[in-house]
């Protein structure tokens, strides 16, 4: 199997991240990105400017976005959009393009649904919108860095794909919701964007593999969501992600939170050998129930291709086009080029590019934004995020010398990047996050009596938070002892009831698989009743063999 070069390659619109106003210090302490701006309205014209100055405005632009943390962030949003805004008025030559043409596969109340985030007017325009653009590109930025961090020494398609796999799964905590199919009695709350995905660190499963193919794209790898199909009505049904290399389709179940493994044992299973062989997926049963997918359903096949309405846009794809060096990323799906390379791989005849759509589910997620449930996402999102808008005092020389930090946004991003040690890693931030019931202690002083429970409540939260996510560094980097530690004693033992127990017990059982502690760490995966609960017993009942 060889791999790809990793060359180069609206959300809708939103506010910018919540901010808490309980009287925490909130986002706004880092340093301003650097100014240059002059001002330019996004209805200026064209202004020719040197080529070299419109590459610096350009990856100036997706520098500040790579290094938030290190900036007052709302100030960073208007820099970044004031930079592209200047790049895309200096008399760029704007290439031929017309829409994917995918872009017209969805039928019936779907397309009315979602008709005009994917018309020409929303995907053809040549203008910015701020702040959606921006946050759009601030979440690919965020996949590349994991990818690049997460991916790393690994050469194969596929060695690199299940690294990143193992990392979705494993350092996004499963929950339900927002649910695959959306329905009046389950409307789901939490449609999030990707990036705030990341942030929260819990993903549902369809989040999972819609962050899981990001991330393969990130890669400069192909994949797909395969779905089953009913060949009388033609009904199609989302199933799991695969990734699409060497004209074979390897199968990654997000549901169970385990790619689906060869007879033997040995390798990740395609979709060609799951054909062929019954064993494949019967392995996938566990007790009380059956693996809802048969050799049979492998004979009617569907292919969903993953793309937002900015993925499949004009602008996008030149932003990518001009990218370079650090700053290169991989934004724009050429959907029919990618649905054609997947049918390819499935067995002969069991699907076509005719049936192949787009997955409807990162559309869904934009709509949500706009209609009755916009009220619940909000809420759940300054609920998850609040921590992350905690400031603390940051120690003398640490942080680049500032004197406050957001200290677990400034460990997310970081740990996205694979930066994790020194003063400026994730690890000392994340530690930063946890301050001793004494400062916490002094840090209410100040705070109202009405509110002070609430905060403490946050500054608790706070901790827990940071003691969880340090865990998933000490796991892997297999210092499973410390591992151990966070995930037991400091999570799962301190607060059984958290947010964090469910997520923590199939990542404790891997620490204690490392420890060689089999027998614990089986108990641990029998134990879970979270929404990967027949993966973690899948997991346990191959134990020892």
């Amino acid at each position: 199997m060889t791999r790809r070069p990793r060359g180069p390659r609206a959300e809708a619109r939103r506010g910018l991240p919540p901010l808490i106003a309980i009287g925490l210090a909130v986002a706004g302490c880092g340093r301003d990105a650097p100014n240059e701006s002059s001002g330019v309205p996004s209805n200026a014209p064209a202004v020719a400017v040197p080529q070299a100055v419109r590459g610096q405005l350009l990856d100036g632009a997706i520098g500040v976005l790579a290094r938030l943390d290190d900036f007052d962030e709302q100030s960073a949003y208007r820099q970044v959009f004031d930079r592209i805004n200047q790049w895309s008025h200096s008399g760029l030559a704007w290439p031929a393009w017309t829409p994917d043409p995918l872009t017209g596969s969805l039928a019936g109340r779907v397309e009315e649904q979602f008709r005009p985030m994917l018309g020409d007017a929303a995907i053809g325009r040549s203008t910015f919108d701020f702040p959606s653009d921006v946050l759009w590109l601030r979440d690919q930025r965020w996949i590349h860095d994991i990818a690049r961090s997460a991916g790393r020494d690994a050469v194969e398609d596929l060695d690199v794909a299940d690294r990143l796999f193992r990392w979705t799964v494993r350092c996004l905590a499963s929950v339900a919701d927002p649910p695959a199919n959306p329905t009046q009695a389950n409307p789901g709350s939490r449609w999030f964007s990707p990036g705030d995905v990341l942030l929260t660190g819990r993903a549902s499963a369809p989040q999972w593999a819609w962050i899981f193919l990001e991330l393969l794209r990130h890669a400069g790898l192909d994949g797909v969501l395969l779905a089953t199909r009913d060949p009388e009505t033609g009904e199609t049904r989302p199933w799991i992600p695969a990734l699409i290399s060497g004209g074979e389709a390897y199968l990654f179940d997000t549901t169970y939170g385990v790619p689906i493994a060869t007879a033997d044992g040995g390798g990740v299973a395609t979709a060609k050998l799951a054909s062929e062989d019954p064993a494949v997926l019967a392995a996938m049963d566990v007790p009380g129930r059956d693996y809802p997918v048969r050799t049979s359903a492998m004979k009617h096949l569907a292919v969903l291709v993953a793309a937002s309405p900015e993925s499949l846009s004009r602008r996008m794809a030149l932003v990518e086009s001009h990218l370079s060096g650090n700053a290169s990323m991989h934004l724009a799906v050429d959907a029919t080029a990618l649905a054609a390379r997947a049918v390819d791989s499935l067995p002969a005849g069991s699907a076509s590019l005719e049936q192949t759509r787009l997955w409807t589910f990162p559309l869904e997620t934009i709509a949500a934004r706009s209609d009755g449930r916009a009220a619940a996402i909000q809420r759940a999102a300054v609920q998850e995020l609040a921590t992350m808008q905690i400031t603390m005092a940051a120690r003398d020389g640490a942080f680049g010398g500032r004197s406050e930090v957001r200290p677990l946004f400034a460990g997310r991003l970081r740990d996205f990047r694979g930066d994790l040690e020194g003063d400026r890693g994730a690890k000392a931030a994340y530690l930063l996050a946890r301050p001793s019931s004494a400062r916490i202690r002094d840090l209410l002083q100040p705070v109202p009596d009405p509110q002070k429970g609430l905060v403490r409540g946050l500054y608790e939260q706070l901790k827990q938070d940071a003691a969880y996510f340090l865990g998933l560094i000490m796991l892997r980097e297999n210092q499973f002892e410390a591992a151990v530690d966070y995930l037991g004693r400091m999570t799962l033992e301190a607060h059984p009831d958290g947010r964090w127990a469910d997520a923590a017990r199939p990542a404790l059982a891997d620490a204690l698989l490392g420890l060689g502690r089999d027998a614990e760490a089986r108990a641990l995966l029998d134990s879970d009743e979270s929404p990967q609960r027949f993966g973690s017993r899948l997991r346990g009942s191959r134990i020892g063999r």
